[in-house]
Formats: C-alpha cells, structure tokens, sequence
C-alpha cells in the first residue's frame, strides 16, 4: 500500500474541520494516538529516512483500543509525506514493544502523542492532530495500491488544499518525532 499524504501545521482547527464538513467529509472518530517509534543499534531505520512504530489507539467516544505495527519506507518524493506503508495489527502493544525490544530495538524519545479528529469522504481522510508537545496539524491522506495512481490522488489532495485556503508548498516534510525531538 503507498500513503499519499500531505502534513501542514493549521493555527484554526475549528475552522478548517468547517470547511471539511461543507467539502462533504464526515467526522468519523476522535482518537487519542501514543506512538513509539523504534530504531536498530545502528540507527539504521531512522538513517534510511524510514520508520518502525508501535501505535496504541483509543476511541475517546466509542471507548474501544486497538494496537498495531507499523512501516513506512523512505519518501517517494521531495514534496509530501507519500511512502510505502506496511501495517497490521497487534494483540497488546505493550508486548510488541517489548519483543522489538527483546531483539535489539530501542525506543526513539519521544513517544509521539497526538489527540486526532478524523473525517473521512470517500477514500480521502483528512485527520486534525493536536500533537501533545508540538501544536496543531492538519493531514490528508489517500491509500493507493499502485504507484500508478499517486499523481492523481495528490491532484485530489491539492484540489482540496487549495478549497480551505492553502497550497502544497504550505506543506511539512517532517514526522511529528523529528519535530519533537529538534524542540
């Protein structure tokens, strides 16, 4: 699966989750996400531009937790956060953690924790991510199979960019962990 997404730092929240609902998105879930990237002896994974996390996710309505692992390959171009993503599922997070431990992974500090609005239309989502730490984002993503199909679903990103006032050049290249840790 390639994520094609784009990340930019938003100031009105409200506003923008406005302008999606009149877009036709839907609010479909408030999550709160802890995520604990991992890395090798080396450094290598970080080093390669690609990332390896444990994500543990709570619905904050709903009340339900889900945990998985998570790859992202390095960047597939210069301009957004699009890469190859390889995720599934876990029984419990904290045991995944420590069996990546138990074979010579150590935690990236820190853990990224982030309170996410997500609204969906289509096979667009559009997530409102209040980072704990960092401040406010917005990011739109589309799942493609196919490298094919990137151009047109970052045609689709940018259409929707420009309809709530911003530009792919407004854009943010760098994962929520990197910004923590450079503050």
């Amino acid at each position: 699966m390639i994520e094609v997404e784009v990340k930019l730092t938003v100031a009105d929240m409200d506003g923008i989750k406005g302008k999606l609902l009149k877009m036709g998105f839907t609010e479909s879930c408030f999550l709160q996400e802890r995520d604990t990237y991992f890395d090798n002896a080396h450094g290598d994974i970080r080093a390669n531009g690609e990332a390896l996390r444990v994500r543990e996710t709570k619905d904050m309505a709903a009340g339900w937790s889900r945990a998985q692992i998570n790859f992202k390959g390095k960047k597939l171009d210069r301009q957004t956060m699009t890469r190859k993503e390889l995720e599934t599922g876990v029984e419990n997070g904290e045991i995944c953690r420590s069996i990546l431990q138990a074979i010579g992974y150590a935690p990236a500090e820190p853990e990224v924790i982030k309170d996410r609005t997500m609204l969906k239309k289509g096979r667009i989502t559009a997530c409102l991510d209040d980072v704990h730490g960092l401040g406010t984002f917005l990011e739109v993503e589309i799942l493609v199979e196919r490298d094919e199909e990137k151009e047109d679903a970052l045609r689709q990103i940018e259409r929707i960019l420009n309809e709530i006032g911003y530009q792919i050049s407004d854009t943010v290249q760098t994962s929520y962990l990197s910004m923590l840790q450079k503050k």
